[in-house]
């Protein structure tokens, strides 16, 4: 993001009905202005903070803990990735969504690797925005189904044939390795995973490799993706 002249919001501290929180950072103030009368007609969103620059944002987000951050960006992808694991590190619980004009499904695929949950282009229409927050809110993946057909293509071809049928992985599956992939699926990080479970990390690391190598998946990503195409994200123990 780019030095601006407008500086960074940060919203009063009584309570907001809705459900939602969220925080908006882009380079244009113009775009701000514009995302926050949109979103100003949703009763369940409610923008807490808005900024210009990266640097205030991250700040903002320790400050007012949203649960979603809208991030405007177009840079390139090394900056792309320090930047998605910067914003994870001061607030681990949020859930990003890029909000950007770049098409490449490149960008797109190293926004999902690093740790966002959406991306919007910023020229869909504006219905979608306010519907992207709360599919991401409720713990669903937001990318151009190209992206994920794509994805999913590479990591099949790369895997060795093997004799087990899907429907016969999945249903090896332990209860706690469900509980696990419900967890991922929700955006929780190892350690709070553990906390949740009320297990160690070492045996929340533990189970993510068994449910890799009975699902033959490489890494949270994959993941993540055959969770959500297969309806491994809403899993209960058993």
């Amino acid at each position: 993001m780019y030095p601006a002249i407008q500086e960074s919001k940060s919203y009063d501290d009584r309570p907001h009905a809705a459900g939602i929180h969220i925080a908006v950072a882009d380079d244009y103030p113009v775009l701000l202005a514009g995302m926050r009368q949109l979103l100003a007609t949703c009763e369940d969103i409610a923008v807490v903070a808005e900024c210009t620059r990266f640097s205030d944002l991250l700040p903002l987000l320790g400050l007012k803990k949203p649960e979603i951050i809208l991030f405007g960006c177009e840079t390139n992808l090394e900056t792309l990735a320090e930047q998605l694991h910067c914003m994870i590190e001061h607030h681990a619980d949020a859930k990003v969504v890029v909000f950007t004009g770049n098409a490449s499904l490149d960008f797109h695929e190293v926004a999902l690797r690093n740790g966002a949950r959406g991306v919007l282009l910023k020229h869909c229409a504006p219905h979608l925005i306010a519907k992207t927050i709360r599919r991401v809110s409720q713990g669903e993946l937001c990318f151009d189904s190209a992206l994920t057909d794509r994805m999913l293509r590479t990591f099949v071809r790369r895997r060795q044939p093997d004799p087990l049928r899907k429907t016969d992985k999945i249903s090896s599956l332990t209860g706690r390795e469900s509980q696990v992939i419900s967890s991922v699926c929700q955006g929780m990080r190892n350690k709070e995973i553990a906390r949740k479970l009320y297990i160690s990390d070492a045996t929340v690391a533990h189970h993510l490799t068994s449910i890799y190598r009975k699902l033959g998946l490489t890494d949270r990503t994959e993941l993540l993706l055959f969770a959500h195409h297969n309806g491994l994200s809403t899993l209960k123990a058993s």
